[in-house]
């Protein structure tokens, strides 16, 4: 292999991961480097959607709904594993209304919903009417003509099958297609094994490295890593550096000493899990896109066997892996729901979790948090430190795009010519993958068998991995059926990956790799298990696990608002 030709890439979530495998399809070695582990910021904190962005129709980014719908039904072909169609509701309580603050905002390109200051002299607020909706659901619908999903259709509230929402408030619901991605941290997983796959297949380096720092030597990259800081790694000088760490992209820049001026802008969004059962059973298997107070709008998602709420949009300053969802946060969001579902009186109380995140958007120094664009970008930065590139915006939905727009940058500036084969190639676990429930419940039966586990196991096992999970567990020498406790998970797959996965911490596991922190209940004996698998490879000592647990716990209950019990 030529070294002269590897990428460095910083950043390990769904953006540099995917451009890593579209430069390993276009025969370019790889360097991959995080501080964390993967899929540790905006990846694991969004709301876990794969939609067109129906709402950026009403300020004229045409463009931007037209790239989402296109690679949302790219996902659903390639992914059936992890990206799942979704049906949802918008509640609506007036026909007219809306019209001119929306055309308004059409008209002057401003972004802020539900407000149009004109003149500085005075505003006006007004909820999106029947009308209004049904247009924009009209123009939805014909930029994702060429998909399979249903088109929108108008109800009376109160029609069987549909949300029982507040029938008060709300005279309509008018119902659309999108698309879910319930563990987008999973789906990362899944791309970096391709990574290897490519890699393997066309004798390409590809390394990916967690919890390391990097210093730059003139044009010479020094890979350190944080847990163990007498552990360094060769120098090297790479093509150019992809800066893809997301909101922290700035603080990247300046912790390698790169001039910059600032990039980033980024808001925070703030979400909430609950197992309301009187909830679920409200919702059924829609979601609901509905407008709170003051014009934003939220989703309520039905997210397994509880309801996922968010999010909201508020601008932070310092370290974006520092933020967490604030009181005012939480009070929002449950009112909300409360808003559209009265019956339900949900509380604080019934919050499992809460999780914040900020996203990745360019630097906007006025205005309102809704009025920063979310379309993606690229800077680029020629210096004593050589050629780097920084990844500006993105979004879950359009991860693929805009790796093809990265990736076809650069190859055209080291004189290569670019070709996709990402458009088609299927995400791993997708092979094979059963076209119809039936089909899919006679396969899990057969695992079952096979295996001599319980549905519930192989289920949790699908879920994390589709249909790749038959060739891992043929892996596992002497396959003992033994779970890991409190879990349905098999402890020898607990170890399989933990060998196999880039775990390095207890939190890798638990929160972005057998993402048991969405299980509503986490045991104390479930963290002491984990601690021991880890020991058990050589993660952790053994006399550590007290201190680690106690740490974890302190983590869980900062960041998640989630108890162990």
């Amino acid at each position: 292999m030529n070294q002269t030709e590897r990428v460095l890439i910083l950043g390990a979530g769904i953006n540099g991961v995917a451009i890593a495998r579209e430069l390993l399809l276009n025969g370019i070695p790889v360097c991959m480097i995080d501080q964390g582990d993967l899929s540790q910021g905006a990846t694991s904190k969004s709301s876990r959607l794969v939609h067109g962005g129906l709402r950026y129709l009403e300020y004229g980014d045409f463009s931007l709904v037209k790239e989402s719908v296109h690679e949302r039904g790219i996902l659903l072909d390639l992914a059936p594993h992890f990206v799942k169609p979704l049906r949802f509701a918008i509640p609506l309580a007036h026909r007219a209304t809306g019209v001119m603050s929306s055309g308004l905002r059409f008209l002057s390109g401003f972004r802020v919903p539900g407000a149009h200051w004109l003149n500085n002299q005075f505003s006006f607020s007004s909820e999106r009417g029947m009308y209004l909706v049904d247009m924009g659901l009209s123009m939805y619908d014909w930029f994702a003509s060429k998909g399979n999903l249903p088109r929108h259709s108008v109800h009376n509230v109160g029609e069987p099958g549909l949300p029982d929402i507040n029938q008060e408030k709300f005279r309509w619901l008018a119902c659309y297609s999108d698309a879910q991605m319930r563990f987008p941290e999973r789906f990362v997983v899944a791309l970096l094994h391709d990574c290897q796959k490519i890699a393997r297949q066309k004798g390409l380096e590809f390394e990916l490295f967690t919890y390391h720092q990097l210093s730059l030597k003139n044009r010479n990259a020094q890979l350190t890593s944080l847990q163990n800081p007498n552990l360094n790694h060769e120098l090297f000088a790479p093509k150019v550096i992809i800066n893809a760490s997301g909101a922290c992209g700035d603080l990247t820049l300046q912790q390698v000493d790169v001039a910059s001026p600032r990039l980033m802008g980024g808001t925070k969004g703030s979400h909430i899990i609950t197992f309301n059962q009187s909830l679920r059973d409200a919702l059924g298997e829609q979601a609901i896109y509905s407008e709170a107070s003051d014009g934003r709008l939220v989703f309520i998602l039905p997210f397994g066997d509880c309801t996922l709420i968010g999010t909201t949009d508020v601008r932070v300053e310092g370290n974006p892996l520092d933020v967490t969802a604030s009181p005012e946060e939480l009070e929002y969001l449950v009112g909300m729901v409360n808003m559209v579902f009265p019956q339900v009186k949900l509380t604080n109380d019934d919050i499992n979790l809460h999780y914040s995140g900020v996203r990745p958007l360019p630097y906007q120094p006025e205005g309102k948090a809704a009025s920063i664009s979310r379309d993606h970008s690229i800077k680029e930065r020629e210096g004593p430190s050589g050629w780097i590139v920084t990844l500006v915006g993105g979004k879950l939905t359009s991860w693929r795009a805009f790796a093809e727009n990265v990736t076809g940058r650069i190859l055209k500036k080291l004189g290569k010519s670019y070709h996709s084969e990402s458009k088609t190639r299927l995400i791993p676990g997708a092979e094979h993958y059963p076209q119809t429930a039936d089909i899919l419940k006679a396969e899990q039966d057969r695992l079952a068998e096979k295996y001599q586990l319980s549905q519930a196991s192989i289920q949790a096992l699908w879920t994390l991995q589709g249909t790749m999970i038959e060739e891992i567990l043929d892996s596992l020498p002497d396959f003992s059926t033994d779970l890991l406790p409190g879990t349905n998970i098999p402890r020898q797959y607990v170890l399989w990956t933990i060998n196999h996965e880039w775990v390095e911490t207890i939190g890798d596991l638990v929160e972005r790799r057998l993402m048991l922190i969405f299980e509503e209940t986490l045991q104390a004996a479930t963290l002491q298990a984990l601690a021991e698998c880890l020991v058990e490879t050589g993660k952790l000592e053994a006399a550590q696990i007290p201190a680690t647990l106690e740490i974890y716990q302190a983590h869980l209950t900062k960041f998640y608002g989630k108890r162990v019990h």
